[in-house]
C-alpha cells in the first residue's frame, strides 16, 4: 500500500514514522521545512518535492498541516497533492480545520473522483509514538474501509460520525471543550494558591474525585508547580478557538458566552508574549495581572 504524508511536523512526523516501520506501507513525504524530512528518509522513506510529487501512485494520501490556509495550498495550490492522486485513492485531511473548508475540499476532490474524508484526531505527541490517536471521520464508508489500515497503524480508535465535515466538527468541539478546561483549571489553581491550602496536594484530592477530566488533571498538576512542557502551542488554542465559533455563528443566532470568553482569556494570553508556549500557560496570567 503507498502512502503519502504531507506535512511532518510534531504529529506528522510520528505518524510517518509509525507507518514507515510497518510492513507493507511504501511511505512516502513532504513537509514545507525539508530538514524535518532527514530522519524518515533515514528510517526508509522516500523524500518528495513537492505535494503533488508526494502522492504519485498513491493509494491514501494523509495530511497534518496547521490551518485551513495551509491545507488549502498544500492540496490546490501550486504542485498541490489533490490533483496528483489517482482516482478512487482516499485523501486524509487530519488537520484541524473548519468544516466549511472540509466541505469544500471534499467537493473538489469528488470532482477530480479522489475520495476525501476530514479525519481530524484527539491525541497529543505520545499518542503518535504509541498509535493511541482518535480519529473523528467525515466522509465516504467505503472510503474509511479503504484507510483504515493506515488509521489502525496510528490511532487506537476511529468513530465514522457523518458526512464530509462532521469530523471537522466534532474536532472543534473537542478542543473547545479541552480548552476550556485548562482555563478553568488556571483559575482554580490560582484561587488554591491564595487560600493557605497546599495547591499541588489539592489538585491531587481534586484529580481522584469524579469532577475533574484526565486532561483537566494532567494539566492541573503541571500548572500548580509551574511546569509548562509543550505539546500544543497557544497561539493554535486560539485558532481553534476561532474557528469553533466562526462555526457555530455560521448555524446558530444565539451567541454562545462561556466560548466567547474562553477565546478572549486565550487571545490574552497572545497578547502577553505566551502565543509559542503550551496552551496551559494561559494560566500564567494570573501572574501578570493585578
Amino acid at each position: 500500500m503507498k502512502i503519502a504524508v504531507l506535512g511532518t511536523g510534531a504529529m506528522g512526523a510520528r505518524m510517518a514514522a509509525r507507518l514507515v516501520a510497518t510492513d507493507g506501507f511504501e511511505v512516502t513525504v513532504w513537509n514545507r521545512s525539508a530538514g524535518r524530512t532527514a530522519d524518515l528518509e533515514a528510517a526508509g522513506a522516500t523524500v518528495a518535492a513537492t505535494p503533488a510529487e508526494a502522492v504519485f501512485g498513491a493509494d491514501v494520501a494523509l495530511a497534518m498541516l496547521r490551518d485551513d490556509d495551509a491545507s488549502r495550498q498544500v492540496w490546490l495550490g501550486d504542485d498541490g497533492a489533490l490533483a496528483a492522486l489517482p482516482q478512487a485513492a482516499v485523501a486524509l485531511e487530519c488537520s484541524t480545520i473548519t468544516p466549511a473548508w472540509a466541505r469544500e475540499l471534499a467537493a473538489a476532490a469528488d470532482a477530480l473522483g479522489v475520495r476525501l474524508l476530514d479525519a481530524p484526531l484527539s491525541g497529543s505527541t505520545p499518542q503518535a509514538e504509541a498509535g493511541a490517536l482518535i480519529f473523528f471521520v467525515g466522509g465516504d464508508a467505503d472510503a474509511l474501509a479503504t484507510a483504515q489500515p493506515v488509521l489502525d497503524v496510528v490511532g487506537g480508535a476511529t468513530h465514522h460520525l457523518g458526512s464530509s465535515g462532521a469530523g471537522a466538527q466534532l474536532k472543534l468541539a473537542t478542543n473547545a471543550l479541552l480548552a476550556t478546561q485548562v482555563a478553568a483549571v488556571g483559575e482554580i489553581v490560582a484561587m488554591l494558591q491564595g487560600s493557605g491550602l497546599d495547591a499541588a496536594q489539592a489538585v491531587e484530592v481534586l484529580a481522584s474525585t469524579p469532577v475533574m477530566s484526565t486532561a483537566a488533571a494532567g494539566a492541573a498538576r503541571n500548572v500548580a508547580v509551574g511546569k509548562f512542557p509543550l505539546a500544543f502551542a497557544l497561539e493554535l488554542a486560539v485558532k481553534d478557538l476561532e474557528y469553533a465559533r466562526r462555526d457555530a455563528a455560521s448555524r446558530r443566532p444565539e451567541r454562545l458566552p462561556l466560548l466567547d470568553a474562553v477565546t478572549e482569556r486565550y487571545r490574552a494570553a497572545v497578547e502577553a508574549g505566551l502565543a509559542q508556549e503550551n496552551f496551559t500557560a494561559v494560566a500564567k496570567l494570573y501572574g501578570t495581572e493585578d
